[in-house]
């Protein structure tokens, strides 16, 4: 009856985590998927267990559903698990032909690590900093493919010819924003997942910058960056840190933060130049390579 209907502004339950997982529970049993939860360590790592051990990930439906009100974190969820459900149809990247390779690998910058017990590992990807690498995926129409080590062997192409299409194509995705809140600031944001990504190639989105360049990747819609330039440079750099801060602090991002340290790049090497205490305050830390930077930038 109407009279007992959900208002459209109703906001989502307190125990948002609870909720979401119940909802997506359902959505599936709906479907005919029974799923158990699987709980890890952070609270919006959970992951609903099907009985053929098919993983269904939640941790993007608490991003996305984030500040929502209960009918439209609902719609999202559904959404997520139909994205979910779609992607199991698709064929494996071991399957795909070397001209759809071509068109369809991405690289994207990831953080690094053993995952959980029995998940995909990516030992083949290349080192970005020493906590992150440059894995590679399969963009699909609604759905993305991570390559993993079970699938070198079996692939049409080679590493060396994956990594130099997939950059190229990660290079092509497409920016909604590239503007400059403060001089010296360059921020590029994207609906693309791969927007972040842009940065294992920083010069065909940014120009060159011969003396490196500053960044941040907070999330994988959103790459900030400050190339050194001159002394002004140093005063961009607070500004960069404050902004990366402002996006971090407004709830969990989609898919997941990428890093929140401060990283340089100059001649494709790239190190953290950021520390950060026990108060959350961020401060860089200058190394050799940087320093080098900074002093032919003034001198």
């Amino acid at each position: 009856m109407g009279l007992f209907r959900r208002r459209k502004d109703e906001p989502q339950p307190e125990d948002r985590i609870e909720w979401v997982t119940s909802v997506a529970r359902r959505i599936l049993a709906e479907q005919g998927v029974e799923t158990t939860i699987e709980h890890g360590a952070e609270p919006e790592d959970v992951r609903l267990i099907a009985v053929d051990g098919q993983v269904y990930p939640l941790f993007n439906a608490f991003a996305k559903t984030h500040g929502a009100t209960a009918e439209q974190a609902t719609k999202a969820i559904a959404e997520h698990i139909e994205n979910l459900l779609v992607a199991q149809g698709e064929p494996s990247p071991a399957e795909l032909s070397a001209d759809e390779l071509r068109r369809q690998v991405r690289t994207r910058i990831l953080p690094g690590g053993e995952g959980r017990p029995n998940e995909p590992t990516f030992r083949y990807a290349r080192p970005f900093t020493d906590e992150l690498i440059v894995a590679l995926c399969v963009d699909f129409p609604t759905t993305i493919h991570f390559i993993n080590d079970s699938h070198i062997d079996d692939l049409a192409l080679s590493l060396d010819e994956l990594y130099a299409y997939g950059q190229l194509n990660t290079d092509q995705e497409p920016v909604g924003e590239h503007f400059e809140p403060a001089p010296g600031i360059h921020v590029i944001v994207g609906d693309s997942l791969f927007t972040a990504s842009k940065a294992a190639n920083l010069p065909a989105v940014l120009g060159a910058a011969p003396l490196g360049t500053l960044f941040t990747l907070p999330h994988r819609h959103i790459l900030i960056a400050a190339p050194i330039t001159g002394p002004e440079t140093l005063a961009a750099v607070e500004h960069l840190v404050n902004l990366t801060q402002q996006v971090l602090s407004g709830g969990p991002p989609p898919g997941g933060v990428i890093s929140a340290d401060v990283l340089f790049s100059r001649n494709r090497q790239v190190s953290r130049v950021s520390s950060m205490d026990e108060h959350g305050e961020v401060s860089i830390v200058v190394d050799d390579r940087l320093q080098e930077a900074l002093e032919e930038a003034i001198g």
